[in-house]
């Protein structure tokens, strides 16, 4: 089986670009030669991977539409319009085999879209390089498939499916781009981890040793700022059991996001499994996490895995250091799995007589009743990174000069709308997005009179 990464930038299509397609041009050839790989092998049917379609936190979205079609009018080109057979048989096939082996898909047809305000319609992240390819090989079924964000484990076995549902002459391609922050005037502005990230990745490819894919730092694919790491995880599934053979067509990083073009060919059944390799070293690296928690932490895991395996609210422990008994502060507890937010709620102010009480309450509130997330299951507990942050008494400020997103969290308020955010977040690099995040999470337009206070926080982390 033969499987491709490509980029899916639009203004690689001449009629986009209109000349500055010109800048990307071994992006362009790569991309044509993954098109003329796909002719010669002639597959009867393309699944595509894409980071740009629906993308639902807690499942994957499979288009289950008989005619699979989409255009290019959010790029202002409606003209550059395609439409595609569904292979409706591998389509559901994959859909049945990921629900049997409990991972949610949705089967997207025009009632589900309607259902979630959603479309039918292809995305870009299919059409750029189904763009190029059909210029040269026309005959072919779609399978459309949008990642969603889940835990790497699962979208790994999600790929393992869809390499059992693919024939051996069919085609899957990965859409995604690597870091969107690779220079100050890039999409995302700039992090000197784009650069690492991508470098990553593209060694990864060249070493033919893709169990890095799963290896990699969650910090580092935040701060790269991407498109491609779910679709690669969710790719690299197709692979497990089987020996391959990688190369690498083209990496560049015009307009300051990075492209890559690659190859790889899936060959003969090999013993090893980069899954049991990639979970073995997972549960030597939760070990050593735990083994070095301080109390802070400890005390909010431990209530954690207690509520959540046996619906037990634990006691204050007598074994703590004397400040968690003796003083009272606002604490957030935060939860992230596989670098993605998974819970966080807290107090501003102490709402129990102790910070370690403090603990418990939050703790439990952030694994089960964050409204943005479902109550977290016994399975992921092993995945999960908790830090604890103590909040110092807010106090008020006359502007924005008085704020430093290192230093201080924010709270904008107007009436009974209050909105916070925490300092020193990943991703969040000046004082006017910490207020913008902070106003949109209070429902406060950013031209109404809000007020302004800032605390300082000690993390434990």
């Amino acid at each position: 089986m033969n499987l491709f990464i490509a980029p899916h930038p639009p203004i690689i299509l001449k009629e986009i670009g209109r000349g500055e397609e010109k800048k990307a041009i071994q992006t362009i050839n790569g991309i044509k030669q993954i098109a003329e790989e796909i002719k010669r092998i002639k597959p009867k049917t393309i699944a595509v991977i894409t980071p740009h379609g629906n993308v639902f936190r807690d499942a994957l979205c499979v288009n289950m539409e008989e005619k699979l079609a989409g255009d290019f009018k959010k790029f202002n080109h409606p003209g550059l319009s395609y439409s595609f057979d569904n292979d409706i048989e591998k389509s559901g096939r994959f859909i049945e085999s990921c629900m049997d082996r409990n991972i949610l898909c949705l089967s997207l047809d025009k009632q589900a879209a309607k259902e979630y305000d959603i479309s039918v319609d292809i995305d870009h992240g299919v059409l750029v390089p189904i763009h190029f390819i059909k210029e040269v090989y026309p005959t072919f079924k779609l399978v459309h498939i949008s990642i969603g964000f889940l835990s790497k484990t699962e979208l790994y076995e999600a790929g393992r499916i869809l390499g059992e549902i693919m024939d051996e002459d069919d085609v899957i391609i990965a859409s995604g781009d690597l870091s969107h922050r690779l220079t100050k005037d890039a999409p995302s502005g700039y992090n000197k981890a784009g650069a690492v990230y991508d470098q990553y990745i593209v060694n990864t490819f060249k070493e033919n040793h893709f169990i890095n894919i799963l290896d990699i730092d969650d910090e580092l694919v935040n701060q790269a700022g991407q498109c491609a790491q779910k679709p690669l995880e969710l790719f690299i599934g197709v692979l497990e059991g089987y020996e391959t053979k990688s190369s690498v067509f083209s990496y560049e990083g015009p307009f300051g996001v990075g492209y890559m073009t690659a190859h790889i060919k899936r060959g003969g059944k090999s013993k090893e499994s980069t899954l049991a390799e990639y979970l073995k070293r997972k549960e030597i690296t939760f070990t050593a996490m735990t083994e070095n928690e301080d109390e802070y932490i400890s005390l909010a895991r431990n209530t954690i895995h207690q509520y959540i395996k046996n619906a037990i609210k634990i006691e204050v422990p007598d074994n703590l250091a004397q400040e968690m008994y003796k003083d009272k502060h606002g604490v957030f507890v935060s939860i992230k799995k596989d670098g993605e937010l998974r819970g966080c709620i807290g107090t501003i102010l102490p709402a129990k007589k102790n910070i370690a009480e403090e603990i418990i309450e939050n703790a439990i509130s952030a694994s089960t009743r964050d409204p943005r997330f479902n109550k977290i299951e016994e399975n992921e507990l092993k995945d999960l990174k908790i830090s604890v942050d103590i909040l110092f008494p807010p106090e008020d400020i006359d502007s924005k000069e008085m704020l430093d997103v290192k230093e201080y969290g924010v709270i904008v308020y107007k009436g009974f709308r209050k909105g916070l955010l925490l300092p020193n977040l990943e991703g969040i690099d000046d004082v006017d997005e910490q207020i913008s995040i902070a106003l949109r999470k209070a429902n406060i337009r950013p031209d109404e009179d809000y007020k302004l206070q800032r605390f300082k926080v000690v993390r434990h982390s």
